[in-house]
């Protein structure tokens, strides 16, 4: 029987675009002073993580073509606590900072179909693996610009007066005071805005251990089901919060400026 050698794959269709023209526009803003609120960047701390796991492949591994990875958080919350227990006021405000997420990893490996031991051949097929490898963890965190909290104000009794109670006391006096029969509270509570989190950069650093080799009746060939993975994660945060900060005017006196670069 011939063999079909028709190829389906070509170039269906392919066409040279012109350049479209534009314009460059020059941004524009309001002049100060003025309050706005912005985000403010309270710290930007580097976490440390060191992770290790095992991973179970679907079939027996020849050997690792391609790991690919990529970190998410799923939990960025900052408690904010105060100074230190010695009170000085000059130190930074701290926090803690409880981070969790996970490394989403995509293992491509090959896999031993058959052996030819007279030619040294091995076949088999480029299969995959993806996993989500979790961490968890708690960290300090010193403020450069600490955020501003307002706790909730505590309820205030408000006594209302009464010249015209029903009733008199010992002396035979009309009393004269607060009304027992109503009362008024004051209460304040105060919203603040939440810390959040940027993701600004992750590197990772890992070293796998292939475990369980399985001999698979070829010279020098072995495969493996299980990877022990050793990772140390740098995660670069951003800490943030919107707050209000004055935003001056612009300079008038330009003259000066020339002169300092004269």
């Amino acid at each position: 029987m011939d063999k079909d050698f028709t190829c389906k794959s070509g170039v269906i269709e392919s066409e040279t675009l012109t350049e479209c023209s534009n314009e460059l526009l020059t941004p524009k803003g309001n002049n100060g002073p003025f309050v706005g609120k912005v985000p403010v960047v309270l710290a930007e701390p580097v976490i440390q993580i060191d992770v290790e796991s095992v991973i179970q492949l679907d079939e027996p591994a020849l050997e690792i073509k391609r790991i690919k990875k990529n970190l998410f958080i799923t939990q960025c919350k900052v408690i904010e606590t105060g100074y230190d227990f010695d009170c000085d006021l000059k130190s930074p405000r701290k926090g803690k900072l409880f981070l969790s997420g996970y490394v989403r990893k995509n293992i491509e490996y090959a896999t031993v179909d058959c052996t030819n031991e007279y030619k040294d051949g091995i076949s088999g097929k480029i299969k995959h693996t993806t996993v989500k490898v979790p961490f968890k963890c708690v960290s300090d965190i010193k403020f450069d610009v600490p955020p501003v909290i307002h706790a909730t104000g505590e309820t205030k009794q408000i006594a209302l007066f009464n010249d015209n109670i029903k009733g008199y006391d010992y002396c035979g006096q009309e009393i004269i005071g607060s009304d027992p029969c109503e009362v008024s509270f004051i209460h304040k509570e105060f919203f603040n805005e939440k810390i959040f989190c940027e993701l600004e950069e992750v590197k990772i650093f890992e070293d796998d251990i292939l475990k369980d080799k399985i001999d698979c009746g070829s010279k020098d060939t072995f495969t493996f089901d299980k990877i022990i993975e050793k990772m140390v994660i740098f995660v670069r945060l951003k800490l943030l919060q919107k707050q209000q900060v004055n935003i001056p005017g612009k300079a008038q006196d330009h003259g000066n400026e020339k002169k300092k670069y004269r």
